[in-house]
């Protein structure tokens, strides 16, 4: 979903009612999310898991007895079309890209994703903080598919880095530990948690995944359909936002957010 270099793939659509109500006490929505976009939300198991799962369950606590909330996975484009056409209420968590006419409330953010540059513990010997300057001559590795930072496109344009694709985190991550590129940029959280992942292969090389610079970054929303709008729309939306922002108050939502980034 969300600046250059993701793509946004986490979703939630909210089903819509499908009677109009002025109370809306136990009103049961069920919010859908992308089955395959790990850590953020996937399955495992036969269990929708992720980030912003927890949060989203945690969120939903706080929104009961008003509304009653179930959480299941969903293709993305499926979700995205449901979004468009009006037959799901609500899409999470897009980037905010005016382009989706068919949006027209965002929540407040809930999360920021991240890109950044990983480094080998070669190339970490020397002080690495100001992109390209610091990187010039350095092989980055990036995902296939993966939609690149401008300022990581620049440079590689400028030919002040080289850019070597493989097909996913984890085949990058064992080229980083094995010193075959020099640095990976990829999502954080999605690099911490292939890193997680791949432990056991770790666990005889000493390789620690080390971080150098953040690239970019873009906040991620629930986004609400324009051609959806249930009696409960406006409550709904108030109530969301009141407990994502009591999360972030009291710590909770750091704390889920800190799980999936150690």
């Amino acid at each position: 979903m969300p600046f250059g270099v993701f793509r946004h793939t986490v979703c939630v659509c909210v089903a819509a009612a499908g009677f109009a109500s002025t109370v809306f006490a136990g009103e049961k929505i069920t919010l859908y999310g992308d089955e395959n976009y790990a850590p953020y939300s996937y399955v495992e198991g036969g269990r929708f898991k992720g980030m912003y799962v927890d949060i989203l369950n945690a969120a939903a606590q706080r929104l009961k007895p008003a509304y009653d909330i179930t959480l299941l996975p969903v293709p993305w484009k499926r979700g995205l079309a449901d979004l468009e056409f009006g037959s799901a209420f609500a899409l999470f968590p897009p980037g905010l890209k005016r382009e989706r006419t068919y949006i027209d409330r965002y929540s407040v953010a809930m999360y920021r994703e991240t890109v950044v540059v990983f480094c080998n513990d070669a190339v970490m010997a020397v002080p690495r903080k100001t992109f390209p300057d610091d990187f010039a001559g350095l092989t980055v590795g990036v995902n296939l598919g993966f939609l690149l930072s401008d300022r990581l496109m620049q440079a590689a344009k400028l030919g002040t880095v080289k850019l070597e694709s493989a097909k996913n985190n984890e085949a990058n991550l064992k080229k980083l530990a094995g010193r075959r590129i020099d640095c990976f940029a990829s999502d954080r959280a999605a690099a911490r948690y292939a890193a997680r992942q791949l432990g056991a292969y770790f666990a005889n090389t000493g390789f620690k995944l080390q971080e150098a610079v953040e690239l970019s970054g873009e906040d991620t929303f629930i986004g609400y359909s324009v051609k959806n709008q249930p009696a409960y729309r406006v409550d709904f939306i108030a109530k969301m936002d009141a407990a994502l922002e009591a999360m972030k108050r009291n710590g909770q939502l750091a704390k889920i957010v800190a799980e999936y980034l150690r």
